[in-house]
Formats: structure tokens, sequence, C-alpha cells
């Protein structure tokens, strides 16, 4: 099975969008600050396979995700990185093995780190232009990350319009979760927060 990833500026509907509903979570570190992450504006646009494969799945996602730090602290924050995706699930594989491709993601590396604490890891995979592959068994949920940035001003916002995703070579539902991760570091803590969308089925 194939999931793959790009961003487009315009897609052909053949059924009405799902708004889905917004998700927001908040956390006070132990040295004072206030973190919070959300997500709004998300659209899953569903459409049949331009292929016409029978195991095959498509769809355009519009997603906005906001990261914030308020408060003031006791210990000034030196690392902050966000980072906001989809989480793909396959129940059965028909293929050989799992393949998951990705390609226009705004920024981001494997297992991103916050620079000067590699304790925080915030995931994310590829580049602008980039391709990850690998091999995963039926039932494995697999996240990928369409963007990821340093919060450096107290907020940081990823704006996605009409990502394509397509899944190859599933035999079974495929489920898509939105998500966003916020990790932040100071001298005396490391705090990671995450918030996820409600689970919905590609048909």
């Amino acid at each position: 099975m194939a999931i793959g990833l790009a961003l487009t500026t315009s897609a052909t509907s053949w059924a009405e969008p799902v708004e889905m509903a917004p998700q927001s979570s908040q956390r006070t570190t132990i040295d004072g600050w206030h973190l919070s992450v959300a997500l709004s504006g998300e659209v899953i646009n569903a459409v049949p396979n331009l292929a016409g494969a029978q195991n095959s799945r498509e769809a355009f996602m519009t997603l906005s995700a906001q990261a914030n730090i308020g408060g003031s602290g006791s210990n000034p924050v030196t690392a902050a990185n966000f980072v906001a995706g989809y989480q793909v699930g396959c129940q059965v594989d028909v293929s050989q093995g799992l393949q998951i491709g990705g390609t226009g993601q705004l920024a981001g590396s494997v297992g991103a780190t916050i620079s000067g604490q590699p304790g925080v890891q915030v995931g994310g995979t590829g580049a602008i232009g980039g391709f990850v592959q690998t091999d995963l068994q039926p039932g494995v949920i697999t996240t990928i990350a369409m963007g990821t940035m340093p919060v450096t001003a107290g907020m940081g916002r990823l704006d996605m319009q009409d990502v394509h995703v397509k899944v190859d070579a599933c035999g079974g539902p495929v489920t898509v979760r939105s998500y966003a991760t916020f990790a932040v570091a100071s001298a005396v803590q490391q705090t990671q927060l995450s918030v996820y969308g409600d689970p919905y089925v590609l048909n």
C-alpha cells in the first residue's frame, strides 16, 4: 500500500466536502509557560480514485493548525517546534508491503528534534519535494507530517489548502486523523503537547 501527499491548487469534487470539528489542548509548564495547540478549518473532500482502482482512495485535505506560548515563565524558552499533519490507517494491506510516500511537505526531517534539545522529538517526514518510504504491516497507523516550523515569536501557524492524499493497495477501510504537536524546552523542562482531530473514513 502506498500513501502519497502533494500540494495542489484545485480539485474536482464528486461529493460534498466534510467540515470537521475544531480541536484544542492547553498545558502549563512547570516553570509557568502557558502552551496551547489547536486545529481549525479542517475540511476533507473525499473523491473517487482518478484511475478507477478499487483498492485506492483519494481525498483533498484543508487544515489550519496553531501553537501559542503565553504567560511569563520563570525560565526563558530555549527552543520550540511545531508540527502538523495526518495519521493514516489501513485495515488490510493487499500489496507485498506498505509503502508510504510524502511530497510537498512545508519543512521538517525524519525524527526532527528541537535545536539544542535532542530529547524533545516532534516527528516529521521529508522536506519540500521530499519522499519517504518504509515497510509496515496491516493495522499499523502511519503518521505523515505535512508542515513543521520553529516557534520564535510566541505563535506559530500552519495553513494547508487542498493537500492531495492518495492511499493505494488497501483492501479494507482507510481512516485518516489530523494531528498537531507542540514541543517547548527551557533550562529546566521539556514539554510536549498534542491535539487530534476526529477520525474520518475514506470510502
